[in-house]
């Protein structure tokens, strides 16, 4: 069967697992989704698996090293017990491998199913259970070392970078502009900068910690996913898209689990909430790049910079009252 756009045909998506990993047969693949990747259901003769197809041109991710040490990251993070779905290794003992599909050169990645459902309303008890997850994920990442690289999500990153590709768009839609904005940003660094770049509080972290990362069921507990985004940060960063996803009661659970392992410092638990508000301007950045590397229309980016105004109109209101 074809799918339409760039995504590999499942024929010879089946013929490629067949030659790169020792898996039992029949092979059954179906498409799951595409966003920054496009990700594939496998079913081995019953086991269960997720084929990751990685796309170019993506601005967190610069080469295939990237993506090495994302892969490298879950495989250590495993070997310390943190739940994640790791990589499977190929016949030829690699956890990153290549496929050709029109004529061009695909990174692919196989890794274990995430067992259970993505996560929703869970109840208090489950939620300072995943606190502590998310903690001791935290704290094992600082013994990890990698030849490779990865990305710092700094000052720039979060706030400088977000508003240089706003005004790009702007500029080339011919939008409203957004210099009501500019003491607001201010403010943003401020608080930003008051955060210590030490490893007690910077580090590796996942990057995307929503709830559709995350799955959960009585039998296998909780089981994180998709590191796309992992990167080097603020460890209040993970703590601030939980708090964006989830109700109040909530997140105070998770946060309380989170803190029995890994207490926060003064400075890192009263910026969380400004953290936050910077991660909605962050998030205009992360769905244009989505957009550019979908190649999706002139019409759906001008919708999404247009509510990126508005969302900075919102923050302003709210920060500077």
């Amino acid at each position: 069967m074809n799918i339409n756009g760039d995504l590999i045909e499942q024929d010879q998506l089946h013929c490629a697992l067949e030659e790169i990993y020792n898996l039992s047969r029949p092979i059954q693949c179906n498409f799951l989704r595409g966003s920054f990747n496009d990700h594939y259901s496998i079913d081995a003769n019953g086991s269960r698996f997720v084929l990751r197809l990685y796309k170019h041109k993506k601005s967190q991710i610069r080469t295939n090293t990237d993506v090495r040490f994302e892969l490298d990251f879950l495989e250590f993070l495993h070997s310390q017990g943190v739940p994640v779905a790791f990589p499977i290794r190929s016949i030829k003992n690699e956890s990153l491998n290549t496929v050709y599909f029109n004529n061009e050169l695909r990174y692919i990645a196989l890794f274990h199913h995430a067992e259970g459902s993505q996560i929703g309303d869970i109840n208090l008890s489950d939620a300072k259970i995943f606190g502590k997850i998310v903690a001791a994920l935290h704290k094992k990442a600082d013994q990890f070392k990698s030849e490779y690289s990865r990305i710092k999500m700094d000052q720039y990153y979060l706030i400088k970078e977000p508003l240089e590709v706003l005004e790009k768009y702007i500029r080339t839609l011919k939008l409203s502009d957004i210099s009501f904005f500019k003491t607001c940003a201010n403010f943003m660094l401020e608080r930003i900068n008051q955060l210590p770049i030490t490893s007690e509080v910077f580090g590796l972290i996942h990057g995307d910690l929503n709830p559709s990362n995350i799955h959960y069921s009585p039998e296998h507990g909780f089981k994180i996913f998709d590191f796309d985004h992992c990167a080097y940060g603020w460890r209040i960063h993970d703590l601030a898209v939980i708090r964006l996803c989830f109700d109040y009661s909530t997140y105070e659970s998770i946060l309380n689990g989170y803190q029995s392992v890994r207490p926060l410092s003064s400075i890192e638990e009263k910026s969380i909430d400004v953290y936050s508000d910077v991660l909605l301007l962050r998030k205009s950045k992360d769905i244009l790049d989505m957009l550019e590397v979908n190649k999706n229309s002139k019409e759906e980016k001008t919708t999404v910079v247009i509510n990126a105004i508005e969302t900075l109109r919102i923050l302003n209101e709210r920060l500077l009252c």
